[in-house]
C-alpha cells in the first residue's frame, strides 16, 4: 500500500517538477522514504489494536481435546515448510497392550551398557507382573523374543506408572517396527515404528509440560520468544486439551519451523499429572543425537541467567567451575543434568519501586503499555519469595545422550558415569511466574528479565502482528 502511493506522488510529480523545480520531487520521494521508514511502527501500533479488538473475542473460547486412535504410529511428523498449511498433528497415539490398561506410546533404538536395544515408552499398573514378549518387524522377517520392564519412580499413589519396556537386539539388525504383548501366542494390538537417531541440529530444544484445559496462549507466546533469546531453537508441546486460540497459536509456530506439536490423547486418567514423566522422556530421547541440550520446564517458568546473555555461556561458565572443583578439565564432560533452582514471582512492585525501576531500565509509558497489553508478567511480576526452591521445584536442562529417564525437576536416571551438577543461583534461576503465597516482608524485588526487554519486545510484536493478521 504505502510502495503503491509513493510510486503515484511520483508520477503525478513529474509534472510538478518540470514547471517548478526539482526539489519538490526530491522532497515527496523523500517523504515516501520516511513513510516506509516508520512502517514498522504502523504496523506495531496496528498489531496493538487488533491485539485490543481480539481479546474480546476469545472469551468462549472452546477446548479441543485430542482423540485416540489404536491405529498403528507413524513417524514424528515432519515441520512444515513456512507458508504451507499446517494440517491436525499425527504422529504417536496409546495404543493398548492387549489388555490390563497397559498403553504404549513410542520406541527407540538405544544402547545401554554396550548393548543394542528397542525401548518402549508407556504405562501400566503398578502390580502388574505378566512376562514380556517384543515382537520386531523387519523389512522381510520377525521374530519375538522375551523383554524386560523398567518401572520408573513416578506413581504418587496412582494406580499407573510410566514405565520402559525393553527389547535387547541378538544381532546387528535394525527393527522397522516392534509391538509388546504378554504372550507369544498373542496378537498384537499395538505397532510402534522404532525411532533411531539422526544428526544433530541444534543446540537448545524446549520440552513443555503436557498443556491439559490449557487456554492462555499469551503465557506461551511469552515463554517461547524469551526462551528464543536465550538459544531455545525449536520447541516441543504435548496436546491433551487447549482452546481453539491456543490450537491457531501453535499451529503458527508450526508453520515457522518453531514448534513440534505431540498429541496427548491420555486413554486413562489414574496417572500422576497426565503422564507429565512420560511424556518428558518421550520427548528428550526424540531429541537424542538431533539436540546438544534439552531445557525441561512448564510454560509459566524460565530459566534467566543472571549475568549471560544466553543458555550456551551460562553452561560454559558452569562448566568451567566444575573443571576448577575437580581439578580436571575434562570433568565437566560427565555432566549430564544442570539443575537450576527455582523460586516464585508472584507479584508486582509497589509503585514508589516501580518508578525507580522504569528509570533504571529506561522503560517508556508506552513500554509499560505494551507489557500491559501482552500479559509479560516476566517484565511486570518482579517480586518474588526470598528462598529458592531446591530438590522440589527445580528445572533442568540436560544433555540427552547422558541421561536414562529424565523427570519433572530432575534426572531420574543418568546413563553410566554421568552425573548432575546445581547451577548456583548467583548464575541463574527459574523464574516461576505464578502466585504461589500470600505477600511476606521477606520478599525481594528481582529485575534481572529486564535485561533482555529490547530484544523480547521486537519478537512478541512480530508474533501478536502476524498471528492476529
Amino acid at each position: 500500500m504505502q510502495i503503491w502511493t509513493c510510486a503515484s506522488l511520483a508520477r503525478s510529480s513529474y509534472r510538478m517538477a518540470t514547471q517548478y523545480r526539482y526539489h519538490v520531487l526530491v522532497m515527496l520521494l523523500l517523504g515516501c522514504t520516511v513513510l516506509v521508514h516508520y512502517s514498522y511502527d504502523v504496523r506495531y501500533l496496528l498489531s496493538l489494536r487488533l491485539e485490543k479488538e481480539y481479546e474480546g473475542g476469545i472469551q468462549n473460547d472452546t477446548l479441543r481435546t485430542s482423540q485416540l486412535t489404536l491405529a498403528p504410529n507413524t513417524t514424528s511428523p515432519l515441520l512444515s515448510a513456512p507458508g504451507e498449511e499446517v494440517l491436525t498433528p499425527s504422529g504417536p497415539m496409546f495404543q493398548r497392550i492387549n489388555q490390563n490398561d497397559a498403553w504404549v506410546y513410542s520406541a527407540f533404538f538405544d544402547t545401554y551398557k554396550d548393548k543394542n536395544l528397542i525401548r518402549v515408552f508407556g504405562m501400566q499398573p503398578h502390580a502388574l507382573q505378566n512376562l514380556i514378549f517384543c515382537h520386531l518387524g523387519f523389512k522381510h522377517e520377525n521374530y519375538t523374543m522375551e523383554g524386560k520392564r523398567t518401572l520408573l519412580q513416578d506413581n504418587h499413589g496412582y494406580r499407573l506408572r510410566v514405565v520402559s519396556y525393553e527389547c535387547d537386539l541378538i544381532d546387528d539388525r535394525r527393527p522397522d517396527l516392534v509391538s509388546i504383548t504378554w504372550n507369544t501366542s498373542d496378537s498384537p494390538t499395538n505397532s510402534l515404528r522404532v525411532l533411531y537417531p539422526s544428526s544433530l541440529k541444534r543446540n537448545f530444544t524446549v520440552c513443555y509440560a503436557i498443556l491439559y484445559n490449557f487456554t492462555n496462549y499469551k503465557q506461551i507466546i511469552q515463554s517461547v520468544e524469551f526462551d528464543r533469546i536465550l538459544g531455545a531453537e525449536h520447541f516441543f508441546v504435548y496436546n491433551m486439551s487447549i482452546s481453539n486460540t491456543t490450537d491457531a497459536l501453535l499451529r503458527h509456530y508450526q508453520r515457522r519451523g518453531l514448534l513440534t506439536v505431540m498429541q496427548w490423547p491420555l486413554p486413562i486418567s489414574e496417572i500422576h499429572y497426565q503422564g507429565q514423566v512420560l511424556a518428558i522422556n518421550d520427548c528428550v530421547y526424540r531429541n537424542k543425537g538431533v539436540s546438544k541440550y534439552v531445557a525441561i520446564h512448564d510454560t509459566d517458568e524460565i530459566i534467566i541467567p543472571n549475568n549471560h546473555d544466553n543458555w550456551g555461556d551460562l553452561i560454559d561458565q558452569v562448566n568451567k567451575d566444575y573443571d576448577q572443583q575437580k581439578q580436571s578439565p575434562q570433568s565437566h564432560e560427565k555432566l549430564g543434568t544442570y539443575i537450576v533452582e527455582s523460586t516464585f514471582f508472584q507479584d508486582r512492585p509497589n509503585a514508589s519501586v516501580w518508578s525507580a525501576i522504569k528509570q533504571n531500565y529506561s522503560i517508556s509509558d508506552q513500554v509499560e503499555r505494551l507489557f500491559e497489553n501482552y500479559s509479560l508478567t516476566v517484565f511486570t511480576d518482579l517480586v518474588r519469595l526470598q528462598n529458592a526452591f531446591v530438590g522440589a521445584r527445580q528445572k533442568s536442562i540436560v544433555r540427552p545422550e547422558m541421561v536414562l529417564f529424565p523427570d519433572v525437576h530432575t534426572t531420574i536416571t543418568h546413563r553410566p558415569s554421568a552425573t548432575d551438577v546445581t547451577v548456583r543461583q548467583s548464575l541463574a534461576l527459574v523464574h516461576h511466574q505464578r502466585k504461589y503465597s500470600s505477600s511476606s516482608p521477606n520478599d525481594i524485588v528481582e529485575a534481572t528479565s529486564l535485561r533482555f526487554k529490547d530484544k523480547m519486545l521486537p519478537l512478541v510484536n512480530e508474533t501478536y502482528s502476524m498471528f492476529f493478521t
